[in-house]
């Protein structure tokens, strides 16, 4: 995979740490190994978001549409963006 050169800023206590792990010139592929684990992380929650979705959707309809309004009004007041779940009809 081609890789691309970023800047970041990190708190200098974490990049010590991380130094001291991985060894100094070894930041870079460290960081890039823990970001490929947290998108990894990531992906598999949101196949577990969806399985229980379209379970929740399917088997208990009126109570799925109740909750998604609820998140979409809490969303709302945050200020968050509009809830993306689909309602059961």
């Amino acid at each position: 995979m081609a890789k691309k050169k970023v800047t970041i800023t990190i708190d200098s206590d974490r990049l010590a740490a991380i130094e001291e792990i991985a060894g100094k010139g070894q930041v870079s592929g460290w960081i890039d190994e823990a970001v490929k684990a947290k998108l990894e992380q990531a992906e598999r929650a949101q196949r577990a978001i969806d399985w229980f979705a379209g379970r929740a959707r399917t088997e208990h309809p009126g109570q799925w549409d109740t909750a998604l309004e609820a998140v979409r009004e809490a969303d709302a007041r945050r200020g968050y963006p509009a809830a993306q779940g689909q309602s059961a009809a």
